[in-house]
C-alpha cells in the first residue's frame, strides 16, 4: 500500500510539471485561471502545514511536491500574461486586429462575430 501512495505522489507532481513544460514551450497562459491557481496554492499550503502538524511524511512530501509546481505555474502566468502563441494560418479579427482561433464564433477580445466559423456554415 505504501508503494501505491508514493506512486500517486509521483503521478500528481509529474502532472503539474508537464503543465509547466507546456507553458514553457508555448509561452501561452491565456486559458489558465490565476484565481484557480492561487486558491490551489493556498489550499495546498494549508494542507502542507496540517501534514507537518500531524507528522505524516508522505502527506508532507505530496503537499510540497504539488505546491511547488503550482507556485511555478503562478509565476509563469504572471511572466507570460501578455504573450500569445502565434500561428500564421489563424484568422485576424477585422474589428480589433487580434489573432483568433479558427473555431471561435466571436472574438474573445472585442466580442464581434469573427465570420470564420459563421461563413463555413452558410449555404
Amino acid at each position: 500500500m505504501q508503494y501505491l501512495s508514493w506512486a500517486a505522489v509521483a503521478l500528481l507532481s509529474t502532472s503539474y510539471w508537464f503543465q509547466i513544460w507546456k507553458i514553457h514551450v508555448h509561452k501561452e497562459v491565456r486559458d489558465l485561471s490565476m484565481t484557480y491557481h492561487v486558491m490551489l496554492a493556498l489550499g495546498f499550503g494549508i494542507l502542507t502545514y496540517t501534514a507537518y502538524a500531524e507528522g505524516s511524511i508522505i502527506f508532507i512530501v505530496k503537499q510540497v511536491a504539488t505546491t511547488v509546481p503550482v507556485i511555478v505555474i503562478i509565476g509563469q502566468i504572471l511572466y507570460h500574461k501578455d504573450d500569445h502563441w502565434h500561428a500564421d494560418e489563424d484568422p485576424i479579427c477585422s474589428s480589433c486586429s487580434n489573432e483568433l482561433e479558427p473555431w471561435w464564433k466571436n472574438c474573445a477580445y472585442c466580442g464581434s462575430e469573427t465570420g470564420s466559423v459563421a461563413d463555413l456554415k452558410k449555404p
